[in-house]
């Protein structure tokens, strides 16, 4: 019994030793990122004459976040859609390939641009028209999409300053097989 007794004391003073080598006051604790689910890096390969930066500005992963597949899948249809805006309305991009290793994630996404589209002709339809000025198309130009929203937008303010309301309807109709387009401008009251 006795010893049971120098036993029990002998343990109490080491606990008492350990916990008093402890650190007092308050613990800061910091939540631990998984680092291997971390974007290390993001590729856009596809050549030289990509506007990667442009690309990778409109993109919403970012080096830094964590790899979401919802994402990534939102930034493959965003990377399409600016090829588009820019004239290669064939722009392909693959699926993107996630890599981990290195305490990270390096994502991997592959172009494929395709011709730059021109346009072939320009029809205006509806009524209106010869108030409507001039119109900044012409066959041959390039088919990008933000001048072609411009000339839209151009012809309706025209219309409206010369007393027509009509709205100004925008339709392509893209020819893969020439990467030529065909551009409509449709007055609609």
């Amino acid at each position: 019994m006795r010893s049971i007794l120098l036993l029990t004391a002998a343990l109490a003073l080491v606990a008492w030793f350990v916990i008093r080598q402890l650190p007092s006051g308050d613990a800061d604790a910091a939540p631990v990122v998984a680092t291997s689910q971390q974007v290390q890096s993001i590729s856009i390969a596809g050549g030289p004459s990509l506007p990667v930066a442009a690309m990778r500005a409109a993109m919403s992963t970012k080096v830094g976040s964590m790899v979401d597949d919802s994402k990534l899948e939102e930034d493959r249809v965003t990377l399409e859609a600016s090829l588009a805006a820019r004239g290669y309305l064939s722009a392909r991009v693959a699926a993107p390939v996630v890599t981990f290793g290195g305490g990270g994630a390096y994502v991997v996404f592959d172009v494929e641009r395709g011709p730059l589209y021109h346009l072939r002709s320009v029809e205006l339809h509806g009524a209106g028209w010869s108030d409507a000025g001039v119109v900044t198309l012409a066959a041959g130009d390039e088919a990008i999409g933000d001048r072609l929203s411009r000339a839209r937008q151009a012809a309706e303010e025209t219309l409206a300053r010369h007393g027509k309301q009509a709205l100004v309807e925008l339709v392509v109709h893209p020819d893969p097989t020439t990467a030529m387009v065909d551009v409509e401008l449709i007055t609609r009251p």
